[in-house]
């Protein structure tokens, strides 16, 4: 959010307000608005989400679902979010459990989330500190196995 352009966003606000801002946007929010208020003046969000998906899936085709929501999550200042999920690495990790007596007892699965980009020492700290964030303990674990 820290992007966003006040100055921007008013002059586009001012010329929407005095009718001299007519994009093709504009006007499809414009009769999307009328078409909605037709419909139902208090239609909810999700009925409004599965319209868009059925418009999106009839009338544009899958191939454009991708650039949609970019824009869609651009607009909503969304962007910072989207692209966080898209560095993000899976880890399918085996917590090895200690024992009472300092020796391995059994062990449970957990997926965990880390930044794609790291490797070596960082990626192995960055895991056992997301195990650790699940309520594992270092008491608590004799040995952490992973794999992507």
């Amino acid at each position: 959010m820290s992007d966003f352009n006040t100055h921007k966003w008013l002059k586009k606000q001012y010329l929407t307000e005095a009718g001299l801002n007519e994009s093709k946007a504009t006007e499809a929010a414009k009769a999307m608005n009328d078409a909605i208020a037709s419909v139902d003046e208090s239609l909810s969000y999700s009925d409004f989400a599965l319209a868009i998906a059925s418009i999106l899936k009839d009338e544009y085709g899958s191939h454009n679902f991708n650039p949609f929501m970019k824009v869609l999550h651009a607009e909503l200042g969304m962007e910072e979010s989207l692209n966080e999920a898209e560095k993000m690495a899976t880890y399918k990790v085996e917590v090895v459990l200690a024992a009472d007596e300092g020796g391995p007892d059994y062990s449970e699965d957990v997926e965990v989330k880390v930044d794609s980009s790291l490797k070596g020492d960082e990626l192995n700290s960055a895991i056992r500190n997301a195990v650790y964030d699940k309520g594992y303990t270092r008491r608590s674990i004799y040995k952490i196995n992973y794999k992507k």
